[in-house]
């Protein structure tokens, strides 16, 4: 599977890869979805607010795993400031949900990732395709569907549906790939989460998230203000923030947060079904 074609696909793909880095959640630029009002009380201030809740012999300071936390005996800004304290303690999650990137299309995620870095899962984009992605350590596999070979590669790569292509974060084509496993890129959607006011939001309905019971949290509808957010905290062992959904101005997201601290396990592909990128020399436009 070597010529032109399958050259010139290595390099779309990561073009794209690059460009979902860059309009993504990845990136510290985009508009970020689940975001408050302006005006709120600085990080600082909620550690005080944190500390004394704490101080005061506060029922969700020392959860009992797998029962009641006690977190629904908080005031809702309290709520979400333990959260997202819980979330950002986690080794590894599960980001799950559908992210509005503007002019009709968006972006779909269903990945495992960990703090070092590790991944396993897909990702797409509306009329683009999907690919699915592994990472371990500097090494990355990843396999994109016919769509995806087709948009960005033309119709003489799709052939090349269920191959993947591998290599190391050190490889030019691969660089941009590796950077959509970072963690701490996609938890850095949710900044400004947890200075929720406490004007902002108001206590729900308690319900069920993807078989984990939780607390609802929506935001209080203020004049000239479109946006409508609600948030799903757990209400049984450790306080995760286990659910973001936000439309505003006909624009809607959702991203459901699972199996914390499950380990990424990688299965590598078959040999029969992996294309080294190092073997396949230039960029676009090379014969």
């Amino acid at each position: 599977m070597s010529g032109r074609g399958t050259r010139t696909a290595v390099w779309t793909v990561a073009a794209l890869a690059s460009a979902v880095v860059l309009t993504g959640c990845g990136s510290a630029d985009r508009d970020r979805p689940f975001l408050p009002a302006d005006g709120l009380p600085t990080a600082g201030e909620q550690d005080d607010a944190a500390d004394e809740a704490a101080d005061e012999g506060d029922p969700a300071g020392d959860p009992a795993a797998g029962g009641d936390n006690g977190i629904t005996a908080l005031p809702p800004e309290e709520i979400v400031v333990r959260a997202m304290e819980a979330v950002n303690g986690a080794d590894s999650m599960r980001l799950s949900g559908t992210l509005d990137e503007g002019a009709g299309g968006t972006m779909d995620i269903d990945m495992l990732m960990d703090t070092r870095g590790d991944c396993t899962g897909t990702m797409g984009v509306t009329g683009q395709g999907s690919f699915e992605l592994l990472k371990r350590g500097e090494e990355v596999w990843y396999k994109p569907d016919a769509a995806f070979w087709e948009h960005f590669a033309g119709p003489e790569a799709v052939h090349m549906e269920g191959m993947y292509l591998h290599g190391t974060t050190d490889h030019p084509s691969l660089a941009a790939v590796g950077e959509l496993c970072a963690l701490q890129d996609f938890l850095g959607t949710f900044d400004g989460v947890e200075t929720i006011r406490a004007d902002e939001i108001a206590l729900g309905e308690p319900t069920t998230h993807l078989g984990v019971p939780v607390i609802t949290l929506e935001e209080v509808p203020r004049r000239g203000v479109s946006r409508a957010t609600t948030l799903l905290v757990a209400t049984e062992g450790e306080p995760y923030l286990m659910h973001m959904a936000q439309t505003e101005n006909g624009k809607a997201n959702e991203l459901s947060l699972s199996d914390f601290d499950t380990p990424v396990e990688i299965v590598e592909p078959p040999a029969r079904l992996v294309l080294e990128a190092d073997e396949l020399a230039g960029g676009p436009g090379s014969v």
